[in-house]
């Protein structure tokens, strides 16, 4: 039997860069179909293994991911995965990837495809929080649908944290600083990028006007806002039912009387489709992303493209 094509971080990047990834999403989401949710087991408080199976004309597919929160101690990634693709008329498997690679491509591209409807388009600043793979991930959407920002703001758990970062990471001739969790959060817009099942970024420092982008939390154990910048935010969703039943940050705000999920203006498809967007200078939107199992086969199913191609 002939192995099948398995292609790592590399392959993937050599073929599909971030804006391919941003657009092949956005083409996808026009006519997004009927979703899969994933199917997550717990490991212990903290781990969890995830299950993510999709259909879609491009393809089928599934991912296994494995969230252990004591890896960073053991310099281990906090996230392994692997992903199967297969033909959609056929079933018959087609390659295998890096299921790390393919999430910090894609979960990045969806932000890239919020944020390039929702922020102002005068935006020259970016505060990152976290410094792990999906840091540069969001650096390198945010600068893709945003070329005009040029200073990028880093806040990880700890300055020396944020620092190391800052030395290694890809800015692409921008100004990277490592800075506090006040100074990140005054930034044009906001990424969250932690594991955190505590709030990190501050409210009383968030601008009128500022675009948010949250893609740490999958359950309700975390969350990195807290409810009183979900209440002061124009919230979107990738999806809403996966909403509801992942996103740690809407889950604690929709059990107070302060906000619930019937609030949410719009989801992925919405914003695609041209049917939501900002409503004024001053709004702050909020784009909160749990994951979805479709963007693993519409960027997986681009890499093959391209590489049969």
């Amino acid at each position: 039997m002939t192995a099948l094509p398995h292609f790592d971080a590399d392959a993937i990047s050599a073929v599909v860069d971030m804006g391919t990834a941003i657009n092949a999403l956005t083409e996808a989401f026009k006519d997004l179909g009927e979703l899969h949710p994933r199917t997550q087991v717990s490991l212990d408080v903290t781990d969890d293994l995830l299950l993510m199976p999709a259909v879609t004309p491009l393809g089928i597919g599934i991912k296994t991911v494995t969230v252990m929160s004591e890896n960073p101690t053991k310099n281990l990634p906090l996230i392994h995965a692997h992903y199967l693709l297969c033909d959609r008329e056929t079933g018959r498997p087609q390659a295998t990837f890096d299921g790390s690679a393919l999430t910090s491509l894609r979960t990045p591209a969806a932000s890239g495809v919020a944020t390039k409807v929702l922020a102002r388009s005068e935006v020259t600043s970016l505060g990152i929080f976290g410094t792990g793979v999906q840091a540069q991930g969001h650096i390198d959407a945010m600068l893709s649908v945003r070329p005009n920002i040029e200073t990028i703001f880093i806040c990880g758990r700890t300055f020396e944290a944020s620092t190391q970062f800052v030395n290694t990471a890809n800015g692409h001739g921008r100004n990277l600083i490592a800075a506090s969790p006040e100074d990140t959060a005054e930034a044009d817009v906001l990424c969250g990028c932690t594991s955190s099942t505590t709030p990190v970024i501050p409210t009383s420092s968030v601008r009128n006007g500022t675009h948010i982008n949250l893609v740490g939390s999958y359950s309700a154990a975390r969350r990195e806002v807290d409810i009183d910048l979900v209440t002061a935010s124009s919230v979107f969703v990738d999806e809403r039912e996966a909403a509801e039943n992942e996103a740690g940050e809407l889950i604690h705000a929709d059990a107070t009387n302060q906000w619930s999920f019937d609030s949410v203006v719009g989801d992925l498809s919405d914003l695609c489709l041209g049917k939501v967007n900002r409503s004024s200078q001053e709004e702050i939107t909020l784009f909160k992303s749990v994951g979805l199992a479709v963007e693993d086969v519409v960027v997986a199913a681009a890499v093959w493209a391209a590489h049969t191609n």
